[in-house]
């Protein structure tokens, strides 16, 4: 090998790989990391039914705790029973779900008949944030977490 010496060159090689390499990790640390806030908790959160339409009146809404769900269907209360997943794969179960009896408006009544057709063939549920997404073989229901309003003379959180 005449006039090239194999070493230098490789030496050569690994400084410009080590250079670009502190440049990208430079540029890397000039980008903010836009990080997701945690999931709100599944139990003991007031979760609001996600409608395509205005209801009127009280909001339907769902709550879980201890093995129990309760809430408003937008005509009448629900109850029941549901068993979640201890290993967080989002597998759930309700069970003896039911509601009082009051006889509503039809729309009221359709929002009523999908919370519960949803729920009773429901096989998974997922938090992200402050949203709330139940499916099932009978489609999948959406629900966004009710915040208090701050104190008076408190901003509003940011979201």
């Amino acid at each position: 090998m005449k006039g090239k010496d194999p070493m230098k060159k490789s030496k050569l090689v690994r400084a410009a790989a080590l250079a670009a390499a502190s440049i990208a990790a430079a540029a890397c640390n000039l980008v903010p990391v836009k990080r997701e806030p945690p999931p709100l908790p599944f139990t003991g959160t007031k979760w609001m039914l996600v409608t395509e339409r205005r209801v009127t009146g009280e909001a339907p809404y769902l709550e879980f705790g201890d093995g129990a769900v309760s809430g408003f269907s937008g005509c009448n209360r629900i109850m029941g029973r549901y068993l979640q997943d201890t290993v967080g794969a989002g597998a759930i179960v309700f069970s003896a779900v039911s509601t009082t009896k009051r006889m509503c408006e039809d729309t009221l009544m359709a929002v009523e008949e999908r919370i519960l057709n949803v729920l009773r063939s429901s096989t998974n549920v997922r938090v992200v944030v402050d949203t709330l997404r139940i499916d099932g073989s009978a489609g999948a229901l959406d629900f966004k977490a009710w915040l208090p309003p701050p104190p008076p003379g408190q901003p509003a959180p940011a979201k």
